[in-house]
């Protein structure tokens, strides 16, 4: 699997943050990604114009094309501080989170979910590239949609890689997959990382039978969480979420810088 090391932005100094390249993005997309964390930078004192320089001193040195970075909702001035480095924002996501899961009861209808097997990968990825309309890529509009699907393709094709804890579970229609989870399980907690239904098949209530299809296989093995991450702009899904009982947790605003100099990314205004 891959891993993220990052490094001072400017040499020993983690006062003016620490970036990382996205191996796994890296891969996927065939141009440099990256991820800022300005956590430790004091945004009442630093000047903005030159961590902007470093940035792209930083950026151009590595080929990186496209930064991603994320801030708390509620911390405005880190916010309007990633702005002036010139980050632009691009969406708000939930932590989406269900306790004691083992006391849940079901009042809407689940549909069966199995374990995929390696003929369920093609038509998962033909979701993967119909499905999805807000993410992480998809929602900003200087990545090309194909990137962002394929982003998505590559996840699930990953899942059955050596040493890969996580697992595809896939719903069926007239023995078609119409629907899948990935999920990941770490002793007593769950994680659902990605879930999507195909386009023909949504608006028919396979969406929230799945979801609570999801949180039963956690609840067969001995799971007492359940933690995903959803875009708060997708608000048929938080009220899914929501429908079944859902806590919603740690409000963060993802934003992207763009390369000047990018070749791979749809012409910015």
């Amino acid at each position: 699997m891959f891993e993220q090391n990052f490094e001072p932005l400017c040499g020993e100094s983690a006062n003016l943050g620490r970036i990382a390249l996205v191996p796994w993005d890296i891969e996927t997309f065939g141009f440099g990604v990256a991820d800022y964390r300005c956590d430790t930078v004091d945004v009442s004192v630093q000047n903005c114009a030159l961590i902007a320089e470093h940035l792209e001193i930083w950026a151009g040195a590595h080929k990186v094309e496209l930064i991603g970075t994320t801030v708390p909702a509620c911390d405005t001035a880190r916010l309007y501080f990633l702005q002036s480095l010139g980050f632009r924002y691009i969406n708000t996501t939930l932590t989406v989170c269900y306790e004691r899961i083992e006391n849940m009861e079901w009042l809407t209808e689940k549909v069966v979910l199995t374990p995929s097997e390696k003929s369920d990968l093609a038509p998962v990825m033909e979701i993967c590239g119909q499905a999805f309309k807000n993410g992480r890529y998809h929602d900003d509009i200087r990545v090309p949609k194909q990137l962002a699907d394929l982003r998505y393709q590559h996840w699930a094709s990953r899942t059955f890689e050596p040493g890969n804890q996580q697992v595809i579970l896939v719903a069926k229609k007239n023995d078609q997959v119409c629907a899948f989870s990935i999920v990941e399980i770490d002793g007593e907690q769950g994680r659902l990382h990605l879930n999507a239904v195909a386009p023909k098949w949504q608006g028919k209530r396979i969406g929230i039978g799945m979801l609570a299809s999801t949180i039963c296989y956690f609840q067969q093995h001995a799971v007492n969480t359940m933690r995903a991450r959803i875009s708060a702009v997708n608000l048929p899904v938080v009220n899914m979420h929501a429908a079944l009982g859902a806590r919603f947790y740690d409000a963060e605003i993802l934003l992207s810088w763009h390369a000047p100099w990018a070749t791979h990314l749809v012409a910015g205004k």
